[in-house]
């Protein structure tokens, strides 16, 4: 009996100590995944910590564990699944989850309970005022819907189910970056998201020969097929009459466990072929240096960085070429840079346009713009539709200065960006056009024979749909005004007391303006009848 007691204390013993070496062994494990887990997470390579973080939470779920799993969620922009975390642990949230929990509610068009969560935000960080001016922004957010009737947005046709984004006007066409899947067997993947890296495509524009006011896109082709220096491409514009560009990339492989930085390259086009011609001198392997924006002759440079010195986050910088020596580059200061991010400068007829989500605006980034001259002035938000709950970023102008493209997220929110055109300044309806109806008994008359048409009748009539919309008479100084209930193409029917039938063209402007007087001349012996 004391041989098998022993013997049953024996296996305990030995039970005992295998099952706290499994214990052990588990527990270095968790240790060894969360120490890697961090560093994905310091390195910005937000997937893999999520996925790291995830077993551990199966295997040991804790509140740490899980904040982190939120912040991996709030920086791939899956802020839904963000929020369904975070909401786990309030209200015990430190301020910087607030923060994020505030800006996740805001990304989703949730104001009113964003406006709550900063709030929450403030009694512990009180006096922020960029937190301030955020809720004074969702509170008035009806503001940035006033003039959404100037503006037409839709979706380019180049689209895919991966991302496509900053796309550049480029002779007949647009140069974007997509992370679109290519016909290589082998594709290189993004570390931090799984998906192929960012490519620079071209797409060329063309006349929609059914439809005088539309274009299309053809199916776009490589641009600059392998000739960026590294994995990633990003983005690019042009100068000297499009002949040179500056554009963004990394640098190749990296040394193992730093950062991959993104730098700047300098590219002319020669001999049928973009050859690099040199880099920009404040490119470094600790900080990056992105979102190229130059003037056409080449000695202004704007761009976004993370690099130290700044006031948080990715600040906006602008160097000049002197003496062919690019300057020190010089922060824009606190009007325009924020401790969050500020990204995407473009400059257009002396305006700064950029991308921010330390500006107040409607959730995200939200696209700004601010007058050079006018250092003194505060950042105003381009509102809705431009700007959404989502990221919007990346905006140019082309030669048309009132039309142009840039890039959100808004269809499908993480990182598949899209690309949209915009039409702004347009002209709202109902509008009401005054003018004058005259003569001339012969085509090569003087302008100084006209006489008033006085009391002719005016019929407004939509060639679309072939319809009557509107009439009135004319004054007897021949002078009328009709209202235009809304965008269309019409003709006016001008019918005197002779009884005479007389068609005209009626030409209206797609784009605001102020003035909307017109003159209708009628040629007595061209027509009578006149049905054009």
């Amino acid at each position: 009996m004391k041989g098998r007691s022993l013997y049953f204390v024996v296996l305990i013993v030995v039970s005992s100590a295998i099952e706290s070496h499994c214990q052990e062994t588990v527990f270095a494990l968790l240790k060894n995944d969360l120490v890697l887990a961090n560093e994905y997470f310091e390195n910005e390579n937000y997937g893999k910590a999520l996925e790291l973080y995830s077993i551990i939470a199966r295997k040991s779920p804790s509140r740490e564990i899980d904040l982190k799993i939120a912040r991996s969620y709030h920086f791939l922009k899956q802020y839904s699944l963000a929020i369904s975390v975070y909401e786990k642990h309030l209200p015990s949230l430190v301020a910087a989850d607030l923060f994020y929990y505030a800006e996740a509610q805001s990304g989703i068009s949730n104001y009113e309970k964003a406006i709550e969560s900063y709030q929450h935000y403030l009694s512990n960080t009180p006096d922020d005022p960029f937190i301030i001016k955020k809720i004074w922004r969702l509170n008035n957010v009806q503001f940035l819907f006033e003039d959404s009737a100037h503006y037409a947005v839709k979706p380019l046709t180049v689209n895919s189910q991966f991302g496509e984004l900053c796309a550049v006007p480029y002779k007949n066409g647009i140069v974007f970056l997509s992370n679109r899947k290519g016909v290589n067997p082998v594709e290189k993947l993004n570390a931090s998201r799984h998906t192929p890296l960012y490519k620079m495509y071209f797409s060329k524009v063309k006349q929609d020969t059914t439809n005088y006011d539309s274009v299309y896109f053809e199916t776009p082709s490589n641009f600059n097929k392998a000739k960026y220096t590294g994995f990633q491409a990003g983005p690019l514009d042009f100068y000297n009459g499009e002949k040179k560009m500056v554009f963004t990339s990394t640098a190749g492989r990296k040394a193992k466990g730093a950062p991959q930085t993104l730098k700047l390259y300098f590219a002319e086009y020669t001999n049928n072929d973009w050859k690099i011609t040199s880099t920009f001198p404040y490119n470094s392997e600790q900080y990056s240096v992105s979102d190229p924006a130059i003037s056409d002759d080449g000695k202004v440079l704007f761009f976004s960085s993370d690099m130290k010195g700044g006031y948080g986050g990715k600040d906006l910088y602008k160097t000049e070429l002197i003496n062919n020596q690019w300057t020190k580059p010089a922060n824009l200061g606190e009007i325009i840079n924020t401790p969050y991010d500020e990204v995407f400068p473009f400059v257009h007829n002396g305006t700064l346009y950029f991308s921010s989500n330390g500006q107040a605006g409607l959730g995200g980034l939200d696209i700004f713009k601010m007058e050079l001259a006018a250092n003194s002035d505060e950042p105003q938000n381009l509102g809705y539709p431009l700007n959404s709950s989502f990221d919007d970023f990346g905006i140019v102008f082309d030669s048309l200065n009132n039309h142009g493209y840039f890039s959100s997220n808004r269809s499908n929110g993480g990182f598949n960006d899209d690309l949209y055109e915009f039409d702004m300044d347009l002209q709202t309806y109902p509008i009401t056009i005054s003018g004058s109806v005259k003569y001339k008994e012969h085509s090569w008359s003087d302008s100084l024979d006209l006489k008033i048409i006085s009391n002719a009748k005016i019929s407004l009539i939509d060639n679309v749909r072939n319809l009557t919309i509107k009439e009135t008479t004319c004054d007897a100084d021949g002078n009328f005004t009709i209202e235009i209930p809304y965008y269309s193409k019409y003709k006016l029917k001008v019918a005197g007391e002779d009884n005479d039938e007389n068609f005209v063209s009626l030409e209206l402007p797609k784009h605001k303006r102020s003035n909307h007087e017109y003159e209708i001349v009628i040629v007595k012996d061209a027509f009578k009848l006149n049905t054009n």
